[in-house]
C-alpha cells in the first residue's frame, strides 16, 4: 500500500495536482459525507471504502482523518480505527449554551457596525431560508440557517467569532443525528429571520438579542427532542 501511495502521489505531481490540495479535497469531501449522513455518527471509516468511494489514495485520506480528529469530529481508537464522533445529550445542551453567547455578542456587534450592503446581504440570506421549503426533513435547511447567522457574524466584522461559531455548526450538524427532527422547527421560524434583519437594520440591539435566544431555544429543544428519541430508541433495541 506504502508503494501504491508513492505512484499515486507521483501520478497527482505529473497531473498538476498537489498533494496538500487533495489531502484538502479529501477532508472537504469526507465532511459533505458526514452532513450528508452517508457517514453517520458512530460509523467506522473504513480507508478501503472511502478510497473507492472519493477515488482516492490511502495517505490524503488518512491526512484528511487525522485533521478532523484534531477538531474532534471523528476519533480514532487502537484496533479500530477512525469513526465519526457521536454527540450525546450533554455535548449537545453545552453547544447549545456557547452558541449562544457568540450569536448573543454576534448581534449586538453587528447592530454597532452593520453598513447597507451588510443589510443587502442578510436580507438575501434571510430570503435564501425562507424561500427553501422541503415537505421533508433536509439538512439543507440546516445549512441555510447556519449560513444566515454566519452572514450575521460577518457584518459583526469578527472573523475569529465566525471561526467559533462556524466550529459550534460544524460539531452539531455533523456529529448529531438528526434525521427526525421536527418539521414543524422551520414554520415556526418562517420569517424570523428577516424581523431579524430588521431589528439590525432598526439599531434595535435589545430587540435583535431577543429574537437570537428565542431562535436558539426554539432550535435547541428541537435538537434535544430528536437526539433523546434516538437514545431512547437505541436503547430499546
Amino acid at each position: 500500500m506504502i508503494l501504491a501511495d508513492h505512484i499515486a502521489s507521483l501520478e497527482q505531481a505529473r497531473a498538476g495536482k498537489d498533494p496538500k490540495t487533495r489531502s484538502e479535497e479529501a477532508y472537504r469531501r469526507i465532511k459533505q459525507l458526514i452532513f450528508d449522513q452517508k457517514l453517520v455518527p458512530g460509523q467506522k471509516l473504513i480507508y478501503d471504502d472511502l478510497a473507492r468511494l472519493l477515488h482516492m489514495s490511502r495517505t490524503p485520506l488518512i491526512n484528511a482523518l487525522n485533521r478532523l480528529e484534531q477538531q474532534g469530529l471523528v476519533v480514532s481508537e487502537s484496533h479500530r480505527g477512525f469513526y465519526v464522533r457521536p454527540m450525546d445529550l450533554q455535548e449537545a445542551w453545552e453547544s447549545f449554551g456557547l452558541r449562544e453567547a457568540l450569536e448573543l455578542y454576534s448581534v449586538q456587534q453587528a447592530v454597532l457596525k452593520a453598513t447597507e450592503e451588510d443589510i443587502e446581504r442578510l436580507d438575501l440570506s434571510a430570503a435564501r431560508y425562507d424561500e427553501y421549503k422541503p415537505h421533508y426533513f433536509d439538512r439543507r435547511k440546516l445549512s441555510l440557517d447556519a449560513a444566515f447567522h454566519l452572514q450575521i457574524a460577518q457584518t459583526a466584522k469578527n472573523r475569529i467569532l465566525k471561526w467559533h461559531l462556524k466550529i459550534n455548526f460544524d460539531h452539531l450538524y455533523l456529529r448529531a443525528k438528526l434525521d427526525d427532527m421536527d418539521m414543524g422547527l422551520t414554520e415556526k421560524e418562517s420569517g424570523s429571520h428577516r424581523l431579524l434583519v430588521k431589528k439590525i437594520r432598526d439599531r434595535d440591539a435589545a430587540g435583535a438579542v431577543r429574537l437570537i435566544k428565542e431562535h436558539i431555544e426554539v432550535l435547541r429543544q428541537s435538537v434535544m427532542t430528536c437526539l433523546s428519541d434516538n437514545e431512547t430508541r437505541t436503547a430499546g433495541v
